[in-house]
């Protein structure tokens, strides 16, 4: 999963990060729900016409037989416009709990770092870990929290769950 961020540099602080960056996830998270609604019912509608035609065909079916499995064959489609994207919906009921979770909290920081070494966020630049000897500030950026801790990231351990 890509975290997405934003310079250290364009930020005033937390809060300001998070502030920012929870209106732009906000902002694409309403576009995704209108999209996915849109191509729902665009869906369901497929469905529900093709359960319409089977029923027609059942009923000018004389073999009992093919007429139960038209009528089957009708209703499972009738179910699956109850639910016509199913992966679709998942994934945007994930960017929905990541998006909340995120909500009205600040930013954290994520600075790059040795693969394997990159999985905390800190709370604040005045964070001995994030910046200190060899460690420079400006490489890091911030992250929606929401978003860092979907992605695997934990909290520092010297600055701390506050985020």
């Amino acid at each position: 999963m890509t975290v997405p961020t934003l310079s250290f540099n364009d930020a005033s602080d937390a809060d300001d990060a998070g502030g920012y960056m929870w209106e732009e996830d906000l902002r694409k998270l309403v576009d995704e729900q209108e999209a996915y609604e849109r191509a729902r019912m665009e869906s369901a509608q497929v469905f529900r016409t093709a359960a319409r035609a089977l029923l027609e065909k059942a009923t000018a079916q004389a073999d009992p037989r093919e007429r139960a499995r038209l009528i089957e064959e009708a209703r499972l489609k009738l179910r699956l416009a109850h639910d016509p994207l199913p992966q679709s919906r998942q994934k945007l009921e994930r960017l929905e709990e990541i998006v909340a979770r995120s909500c009205g909290r600040p930013a954290v920081l994520l600075r790059p770092s040795l693969p394997g070494h990159r999985e905390a966020y800190h709370t604040g630049p005045e964070c001995g870990l994030i910046s200190g000897k060899g460690r420079h500030l400006a490489d890091s950026s911030w992250a929606p929290f929401g978003e860092a801790e979907a992605a695997g990231y934990r909290p520092c351990e010297r600055c701390g769950t506050q985020a």
